[in-house]
């Protein structure tokens, strides 16, 4: 370091540089850089970093740099995973329709990518560059499975065909194959390969455990299990109305509790409180009924004046809905509870507070209990059934209420509650979409002899007399627009496009309305060309007594028909080819939207048989399009071309062959039977004609 050294010439300088220092010396605009090399023991690095401070040196350590492109690798990773599995999620939303089958897919994927981070973790398996490829390799593949086993839980919902076992033999063959082809890799003497191994072994093993198990519980838990008990399954707006609900419901009961426990410590007024706290139950109750916006509710006779003259209110229970229905009517109310609400830990003491009685000991010790909130106006409201029905049904009416009612001398006033059970069913907590009607009946005053003189004769033909009014209603309130809800839950989760078309299908068919005022209550019913049964389910929603039998030749919409949770013993489906079907005699034969497809030849084919197998006093319905109708019958192509060419909904191996109103009419008057058209399509040629048996 002391010898005194000579400044090279040009010459040597660069001879000596590019023999021996080409990489460690750079010149650049004037500039030299001179890289030297130091191997430093760790413990020593502190020294030669301060050493240099104080010089115009700078010091590159490996290590560091490697932490920095690590820090970089880390960083654009997490934006690629977030990146990406935003992406995956929208593309799974837009291809499955269904935010809940998109959670249901995607969560899986969620939960292997924490799983397979947290094991590294305990395992101290370093996150390089390396693992970084073989993990996103691994997310690749949790797509792949969780978007097959899905498609296999669909499938075997949709048509009722067992094709989940076979997928997940595919993705497990595929774990195997993915062991085998890097998990071997655990036996190399390289750590980075041991490494890329492990990582291998664990996210693939994730990846198969999280399929198998969180989608398909999940897909029963929120969809299977329930249609399995005649349920409808259950929605993302659903489980969010119904979140919200309990929430305002417990949160309400836990605050009148307080409210009310904090006003009784008031020595005075106690009437006017007590008051205070029915009018906010029934508050509270309006509130969380109007926060169930997917509950449709329609009140009819319901005028304020029944509760200015105290009474005992008699009304059906089937739900949860009927007590939050019945308190929201008015503040003047005593409920007649069991034991479990009175002793309630969320709504018990509001229950105790407001003098709600529990009839646990008899009715006769509850006479003199009640003459108190008579005398001040309220009215006494009962379950006669005493317990909620299970399927909806009616069943036999206690003596308890009729017995109060003669004892205090009250008129009965009784409620039908008609939907409440499909709202929140018996058992469940789940708020479904629903139609609710209320409807109150006249009042029976005590002097009225009509339903007998003691409260035992009237206990009796009360209960027959409300069964009749429920049936009644129940009869009007079932329009072809009140089963919307049903038919959605039908085929809810049976694919986007097929749920898209029944909706529009619906409105354009205003719910078949039309159909069900021509085909009668009480009738064995063919539907020629029912394609997914849309119609037969309406059909046999409408009518207990229609016997309904759905014919189409498309395998896969039979299949999709045949497998509705709502189908019952009164509706069957075939694949046959609707010109070969052999059918029994009918009381009433549909045929909608098929002639067209069909030779003319077979069209009179079909109608003949049709012809001979129709009942006395039987119809026929075609619908169809009417080629006579030159400008409207535009429209009708280009639905068909979206039908059968573009969208693919209809298969037709014939060019279509529309029928004209002149040329059916004759034919049906040629064989003895008179056709009335009615008009149906706006904007197409669509009209439907009745045929039936010349009088």
């Amino acid at each position: 370091m002391k010898k005194k050294y000579d400044v090279l010439d040009t010459a040597s300088f660069n001879t000596i540089r590019n023999a021996f220092f080409q990489y460690n010396i750079i010149e650049k605009e004037n500039e030299t850089t001179i890289v030297s090399l130091i191997n430093v023991l760790p413990e020593g690095k502190e020294r030669v970093h301060a050493a240099l401070s104080a010089t115009p040196a700078h010091v590159l350590d490996r290590q560091t740099i490697t932490n920095i492109f690590v820090e970089f690798v880390h960083s654009d990773f997490n934006f690629i995973v977030a990146f990406t599995s935003i992406l995956v999620f929208v593309v799974l939303l837009i291809s499955t329709g269904r935010i809940e089958i998109t959670f249901i897919t995607f969560l899986p994927m969620l939960i292997t990518w924490i799983w397979v981070l947290g094991i590294m973790a305990l395992l101290h398996i370093e996150f390089n560059i390396v693992n970084v490829m073989i993990s996103t390799f691994i997310f690749g593949l949790g797509d792949d499975y969780s978007i097959f086993v899905m498609d296999g839980l669909v499938q075997e919902y949709k048509t009722g065909k067992e094709s989940l076992q076979s997928v997940r033999t595919s993705i497990f063959l595929s774990m195997v194959t993915t062991i085998s082809g890097l998990g071997v890799l655990i036996f190399a003497e390289h750590p980075a390969l041991r490494s890329i191994a492990a990582i291998a072994i664990i996210g693939v093993v994730c990846v198969f455990l999280m399929s198998q198990t969180i989608e398909p519980y999940l897909f029963k838990l929120l969809i299977t299990n329930r249609t399995k008990r005649g349920i409808g399954p259950m929605t993302f707006r659903g489980m969010m109305i119904t979140l919200a609900d309990y929430t305002l419901f417990v949160g309400g009961s836990f605050f009148l509790t307080l409210f009310g426990l904090i006003l009784s410590r008031v020595p005075f007024q106690k009437q006017k409180i007590r008051w205070l706290l029915h009018f906010m139950i029934s508050f509270f109750t309006k509130l969380i009924i109007d926060v169930a916006v997917n509950l449709k509710k329609k009140t009819i006779n319901l005028n304020p004046d029944f509760f200015k003259r105290p009474g005992v209110i008699i009304c059906n229970h089937t739900s949860f809905l009927d007590i939050l229905f019945t308190t929201a009517l008015s503040p003047k109310l005593i409920l007649l509870t069991n034991k479990w609400v009175w002793n309630s830990p969320v709504f018990g003491g509001v229950v105790r507070l407001v003098e709600y009685y529990p009839v646990t000991e008899g009715v006769e010790y509850s006479v003199e209990k009640l003459k108190r909130p008579i005398k001040n106006g309220y009215s006494i409201l009962a379950f006669p059934e005493g317990t909620r029905s299970p399927d909806g049904k009616i069943g036999r009416f206690h003596k308890g209420a009729f017995y109060i009612a003669e004892k205090l001398q009250l008129p009965v006033y009784p409620l039908l509650i008609l939907g409440a059970n499909e709202g929140i069913p018996k058992s469940t907590m789940y708020v479904n979409d629903a139609h609710v009607t209320l409807k109150m009946l006249p009042p029976i005053e005590v002097d009225d002899t009509r339903f007998g003189e003691s409260y035992s004769e009237r206990t009796k033909k009360i209960s027959r007399y409300f069964k009749e009014e429920y049936a009644r209603l129940d009869e009007e309130e079932n329009t072809p627009q009140s089963t919307k809800i049903k038919l959605l839950n039908n085929y809810r989760y049976k694919g986007p496009v097929l749920e898209w078309y029944m909706r529009i299908k619906l409105r354009i068919e205003n719910y078949y309305e039309v159909f069900d005022q021509l085909v009668p209550k009480q009738a064995t019913v063919l539907d020629l060309g029912c394609g997914y049964g849309f119609l037969c389910y309406t059909l046999q929603f409408l009518s207990k007594g229609r016997t309904i039998t759905g014919v189409d030749y498309d395998t896969d919409k039979i299949a999709v028909a045949d497998n509705g949770y709502l189908k019952s013993e009164r509706l069957t489906f075939h694949t046959a080819d609707v010109t070969d079907f052999d059918f029994s005699t009918q009381d009433v034969i549909i045929i909608s939207d098929v002639l067209h497809y069909l030779k003319e030849a077979q069209q009179e084919q079909l109608l003949t048989k049709c012809f001979h197998s129709l009942s006395a006093g039987g119809k026929i319905i075609v619908r169809d399009g009417n080629a006579d109708l030159k400008v409207k019958h535009k429209g009708t192509r280009v639905t068909e071309f979206f039908s059968v060419k573009l969208l693919k909904f209809n298969k037709s191996q014939n060019e279509l062959n529309f029928i004209s109103v002149q040329a059916i009419t004759e034919f049906a008057r040629k064989n003895g039977f008179e056709v009335k058209v009615i008009a149906q399509g706006k904007l197409t040629s669509n009209v439907i004609f009745v045929i039936s048996k010349q009088v």
